[in-house]
């Protein structure tokens, strides 16, 4: 009984300056920092994969979720795809997919209430940005529209200091992984004899 009291006691954490400190800014809230329960989204970016939201929902007893939305709403996730994200389940530690009741994807990972801390919070933000950069390719059919990725290619991280402060650690967690090569379109019969590139 006494214990379950010292875990409905816990303070809240200061979520909206430990975002400050992290350079983070909070795009939507709700709830007050002494509510049971409150919440805060923020948008963040790997290096690959750009403008994921994440809510980081506090409630009292339980500890932190963070919640990315990782693709559109009421998308039409193909078998393959679906079962890539299930099998990151295994594969990345401390992280899970999973579909909301609208089918929209979700990567989440949870720190209990006794693990929550700034650092804590910059590494949970940090391991779901650099699993989205890894499973880009992989997952296209749940983050865009019949998987027509946007064109990153000129995109800078948002973020590039929170990613700097943890990624290292974080990656030493994951499995081996490197960025796939790029495919060369060649260039099909009619463009060729046309001189076409």
């Amino acid at each position: 009984m006494e214990a379950e009291a010292a875990r409905t006691d816990t303070p809240a954490p200061p979520i909206d300056a430990w975002l400050a400190e992290l350079g983070l800014e909070v795009v939507g809230a709700a709830g007050a920092l002494d509510d049971a329960a409150f919440s805060r989204d923020v948008v963040i970016d790997g290096e690959r994969r750009f403008d994921m939201r994440v809510t980081l929902a506090w409630v009292t007893g339980v500890g932190l979720g963070l919640w990315a939305y990782y693709g559109l709403e009421a998308m039409e996730i193909p078998k393959k795809t679906h079962v890539r994200m299930l099998r990151a389940n295994f594969d990345y530690p401390h992280l899970k997919f999973a579909l909301t009741d609208d089918d929209r994807p979700m990567l989440m990972t949870e720190l209990p209430t006794d693990a929550v801390s700034r650092d804590a919070v910059g590494r949970g933000l940090v391991r779901l940005a650099v699993t989205a950069d890894r499973l880009l390719e992989e997952t296209a059919a749940a983050v865009a529209d019949r998987g027509a990725l946007p064109d990153w290619s000129e995109r800078q991280s948002r973020n590039p200091l929170l990613l700097a402060r943890y990624r290292a650690e974080v990656e030493s967690e994951m499995p081996d992984w490197s960025a796939p090569v790029p495919r060369v379109r060649r260039r099909g019969l009619i463009t060729r004899l046309l001189g076409g590139r």
